[in-house]
């Protein structure tokens, strides 16, 4: 299973991405084909997206499919907050590959 860290993006900073990435045409919709290929090849995962939208009352998501913002956010109108979720990286120490 993947395991993601999160990312706090300052809420407007999000709103100007989002705003960029739908002129683009890379905004993604739920519940469209494409949307399901890029969530099964992001590998995201449903319980760590319910887990970071408890944050907010009125979670929304937003979904870049490429780009420098790619990525999966969860926002809050009303909080004015935005989180990004991001792949957990494992790094190998040396004495694991020794």
């Amino acid at each position: 299973m993947m395991m993601y860290q999160t990312e706090n993006i300052e809420y407007f900073i999000a709103q100007s991405r989002f705003n960029d990435a739908e002129m683009k045409g890379l905004k993604l919709i739920p519940g469209h084909f494409e949307t399901s290929i890029w969530l099964h090849k992001e590998k995201i995962n449903l319980n760590s997206v319910i887990e970071v939208a408890k944050q907010f009352s009125d979670a929304k998501i937003f979904i870049i499919s490429e780009g420098i913002y790619k990525g999966f956010y969860i926002y809050s109108p009303l909080q004015k907050g935005c989180i990004k979720l991001v792949r957990k990286t494992h790094t190998a120490r040396i004495s694991q590959i020794a």
